[in-house]
């Protein structure tokens, strides 16, 4: 059994792929920004919830102490995530959804990654509509360009996807995988999209626990899973000069960018 780092985990697919995890045995530690709902959380999940971290991804300058709270996890499972129709900024100025969408997390596992244990797993999501995604790594945060909110949430699914396969490629020590856990029926979703043809709370977080967990995915380090097995990614999702363009970029902008990776 493994200990597992589940953020955004105290509503939704997050709160239920830590529910069904612990049902298998598994320690999982809860990550939400309202302490109020990280106690309930790991009251609803019982004896297996180890820790309860609060911290929001909005403020980079909280990923550290998140990481050091969480640092006995062999998996950490990137759940966390934003949807905004309007573009908002945090207190740096910088655009919310970007931050926490993709930024947090990959500081989250640069930082976690070190102390993780060989064959470890981190799972980022992304979606199969990652190639709708289109990069400007100029102003990736929309400061200088009309803000389009799907086509920015997009490009943080497509840079979870390209995350995942270029960190697989630069340290083979952790296995790194992107998973379309569905469009699910939840507040994200609501915000953001339709509800038709929504995947139920237990398809998403199956989605989830099966790239965290299964065994049949050893040695496919960088695949993206759908629907339990691996997919081909499409359009930018194939661009490995694009994936390590835009690792380089995240890591320079996380003052990272001198660290070996792993």
């Amino acid at each position: 059994m493994s200990t597992v780092l589940v953020t955004g985990s105290t509503d939704g697919i997050g709160l239920r792929t830590a529910q069904v995890l612990a049902e298998q045995g598994n320690d999982v530690i809860v990550h939400g920004r309202s302490a109020a709902r990280v106690d309930a959380a790991v009251a609803s999940i019982g004896s297996q919830a180890v820790a309860g971290i609060v911290a929001d991804l909005s403020d980079l300058d909280q990923v550290p102490e998140l990481a050091g709270a969480a640092s006995s996890a062999d998996v950490l499972i990137n759940n966390a995530g934003i949807y905004e129709r309007e573009r908002l900024t945090n207190a740096d100025g910088e655009e919310v959804m970007w931050t926490v969408n993709h930024m947090a997390p990959s500081l989250l596992t640069a930082l976690m990654l070190p102390e993780m244990p060989e064959r470890g797993r981190v799972v980022f999501v992304s979606s199969t509509a990652h190639g709708r995604g289109k990069f400007d790594l100029a102003d990736p945060g929309y400061a200088e360009r009309r803000y389009n909110h799907f086509r920015a949430h997009m490009t943080t699914k497509l840079a979870n996807l390209l995350m995942a396969r270029e960190w697989a490629r630069r340290q083979e020590r952790v296995d790194f995988f992107a998973t379309h856990p569905g469009v699910i029926g939840t507040k994200l979703m609501t915000e953001g999209f339709q509800k038709d043809g929504a995947n139920t709370l237990d398809q998403g977080a199956a989605a989830l626990v099966f790239a965290a967990s299964n065994p049949s995915l050893a040695g496919q380090s960088g695949a993206f899973v759908v629907d339990n097995s691996i997919s081909e990614p499409t359009g930018p999702g194939l661009d490995d000069q694009l994936a390590a363009e835009v690792f380089d970029y995240t890591m320079q902008q996380l003052g990272l960018s001198g660290q070996q990776p792993g």
